[in-house]
């Protein structure tokens, strides 16, 4: 049963081997029809020269159009070789894209706690008076974060040393 299910899974569908078919049809058309293009019309009289042209051209369509539909009719075998490409590319490089994952996770968290303690700090500054305050920014071991870039810098300065904006 498992084996119908994975044979009914993989099974292309049928437009695919009907452009394989007419590729090669137009192909087989196309070769013969460009190459006798080369041996018609020895006289060199207008209408030789014309019908010399027609099949030029009629050969070399056939031969452009039969490549697009063997292009086409392989498309599947292509897409499933690209797919195996990526995965194998992955697999390759799954360690260095963890340490670049891990990397950004990590930078990540940083922000974020300077974010929260820019913010934590603001509050705590907006809703407490100075007396308050300063038992606060006493408490985190004399160091706050900066209102505009988040740094940790001393709770006492007036200016952040790393953006220098006034606190």
């Amino acid at each position: 049963m498992k084996d119908e299910e994975k044979k009914e899974k993989n099974k292309k569908p049928k437009v695919f081997l009907v452009a394989k078919i007419i590729a090669v049809v137009l192909f087989l058309v196309g070769i013969p029809l460009f190459i006798s293009s080369f041996f018609v019309g020895g006289d060199g009289t207008f209408e030789a020269e014309t019908t010399a042209m027609g099949l030029r051209f009629g050969g070399m369509c056939a031969c452009i159009f039969g490549l697009s539909a063997l292009f086409f009719g392989f498309a599947p075998n292509l897409h499933r070789t690209s797919i195996k490409t990526q995965k194998y590319i992955i697999d390759e490089n799954k360690d260095d894209l963890k340490d670049i994952v891990d990397a950004k996770v990590d930078i990540s968290k940083d922000a974020i706690r300077n974010v929260v303690g820019s913010v934590r700090d603001g509050i705590v500054e907006g809703t407490k008076d100075e007396s308050e305050e300063a038992s606060v920014k006493s408490s985190t071991d004399g160091q706050i974060f900066c209102k505009h870039c988040g740094k940790q810098i001393d709770a006492d300065s007036k200016f952040c040393s790393y953006c220098g904006k006034e606190q």
